[in-house]
């Protein structure tokens, strides 16, 4: 069993270059589709049986899962002669959620060695693990059918596993379809995937098996998946952009399992937060090279988001009802129907999003997006002129785009204090595409330091806004129950109210301390 107390680092194997890259899509599916699929006219495959193999392959890692930890994989899988060792790793590769890098050596031995995989990674993967020994933690065993599709420019894998995943004494089965690229274009890759959704009850997963395997070994939930910056060195623009689009799908996928099986209202938060980081995004990228496609998927991103607003908004209400006038009023009678119904309501928007992630277009929404950065289709808007401008160093563009955002949120937000609610909600958002893009390329500044420091005010002020954004619709939906108790609906917005007054002084307080940050791109 592995220890569940120690906190994810950061992963050291991705600095890696990578001697081969695995680039693979993972789908659920339902028993009947799981065989209704293995049908598919894009398999070539009608009025035959796929070729089957078993494969049967042992996870390991250090009673404290550090390679887990580190986003690593070391596994063991027996072949016809002898074993195959594999590496793998994620994090910091151009493919975003669904690529991983991966080194295969054969091995007559069922132990793992990891000096077979060179001294460059062996040493890694020694400071990884420290002195602690390696031993086998989970295993699958999996009946694989499998189909390679050719395209005109790509070779790709279909594979339709079932089998179970094995954990000590415990055991959960485990049915999905896999499609791997084996040569070519990754943009096929994405097509087909769009292609299989579009027919089949299938779902877009972002777990891998050793995932599963992992949360099956430590008893963990899968839990919410907060945005992360992978810019680092010296990037050009045209490979800021696709990171920058990347991290965003990576944030959503990555949470639909807490949704499903962990922490539901973290993972709503960080799916919103992620469609909100895409549509900033989107429209930083179009204002410097109008594309069709990032309008279009901006208006896309947009409604993923607005179908999660419901949910997000009833868990922010019970959260500041509970805490706040329900805490100071525990004999309030009238309370306990306004809950209620918050709750019903709250169960009927989280069928919402369960149906919005479950939905054939979500998944195609996520897999065209990510074929649009694979295949770099910003370019092709673009006259020759322009093209040059994708070369350039990504840390100029920042630093003219991060001046620009942080002047119009000054000029927006110039007598903060007497701003409309309306116009303190544009200020919110302006101050969001500030945040978002100061984020993702923070790190490409020299001076670590001023980039904390101007992040934390911008954080600080984005949560103020936040709270008299939260009392505002707080109030709308006060007014939208049913069942309403006249005396407890009048003590909420007596309390939203008289919340929202006294934070005036802590938000004029809050915009000084921001404005007067040093701009880390200056």
């Amino acid at each position: 069993m592995l220890d569940t107390n120690l906190v994810p680092v950061s992963p050291i194997i991705p600095l890696l270059k990578p001697i081969n890259r695995e680039l693979e899509l993972k789908f659920l599916v339902s028993d009947s589709g799981f065989k209704a699929s293995q049908k598919w006219s894009a398999l070539g495959a009608a009025g035959r049986r796929l070729p089957s193999k078993r494969l049967r392959t042992v996870y390991f890692d250090t009673p404290r899962g550090d390679l887990q930890r580190h986003k690593m994989v070391l596994r063991m899988r027996g072949q016809r002669r002898g074993y195959m060792m594999t590496l793998k790793w994620s994090g910091g590769l151009s493919g975003g959620l669904f690529e991983r890098g991966e080194i295969e050596i054969p091995t007559l031995n069922n132990q793992p060695d990891p000096a077979l995989f060179g001294p460059n990674v062996a040493a890694m993967i020694a400071d990884v693990i420290e002195d602690r020994v390696l031993t086998a933690v989970y295993e699958t065993d999996i009946r694989r059918l499998t189909q390679r599709v050719q395209t005109a420019t790509s070779d790709i894998e279909v594979a339709f596993d079932s089998g179970f995943i094995i954990a000590g004494s415990i055991s959960r089965p485990i049915r999905e379809i896999e499609m791997e690229l084996k040569a070519g274009d990754s943009a096929d890759l994405y097509r087909l995937g769009i292609a299989l959704a579009e027919q089949y009850p299938v779902r877009l997963s972002s777990l891998a098996k050793s995932d599963r395997g992992a949360m099956l070994a430590t008893g963990k939930s899968p839990e919410a998946a907060r945005a992360k910056t992978d810019l680092q060195g010296n990037p050009t623009v045209d490979e800021a952009i696709a990171q920058g689009i990347n991290g965003c799908l990576t944030q959503f996928a990555a949470n639909w399992p807490a949704f499903e099986d962990g922490d539901q209202i973290g993972a709503v938060h960080q799916m919103r937060v992620a469609m909100r980081r895409l549509r900033a995004m989107l429209g930083l990228f179009h204002h410097a090279f109008p594309a069709p496609e990032f309008l279009v998927f901006r208006a896309e991103a947009k409604n993923v988001a607005a179908l999660m607003g419901e949910a997000r908004n009833l868990d922010v209400f019970l959260n500041l009802l509970r805490q706040g006038p329900v805490a100071a009023f525990p004999n309030e009678p009238g309370f306990a129907a306004i809950l209620a119904d918050c709750e019903r309501r709250r169960a009927a928007a989280y069928e919402t999003v369960r149906a919005l992630l479950a939905a054939p277009s979500t998944t195609r929404f996520v897999l065209s997006v990510q074929a649009f950065v694979a295949r770099y289709g910003w370019r092709n808007a673009l006259s020759g002129e322009a093209l040059p401008r994708l070369t350039a160093p990504a840390q100029d563009f920042a630093s003219q785009n991060l001046a620009r955002l942080h002047n119009k949120l000054l000029k927006r937000g110039k007598h903060l204090a007497t701003l409309a609610p309306h116009d303190r909600h544009q200020l919110r958002i302006d101050l969001k595409k500030l945040r978002y893009a100061a984020d993702l390329f923070g790190p490409l500044f020299p001076s670590k330091s001023q980039t904390r420091a101007y992040l934390k005010a911008a954080a600080a002020l984005q949560d103020e806004l936040g709270r008299f954004n939260d009392l505002i619709t707080a109030t709308e939906t006060v007014s939208h129950l049913t069942g309403n108790d006249t005396r407890a609906a009048g003590i909420i917005l007596g309390w939203c109210s008289h919340s929202a007054t006294a934070d005036d002084a802590k938000l004029s307080d809050t915009w000084r301390a921001f404005r007067k940050s040093r701009l880390f791109w200056g």
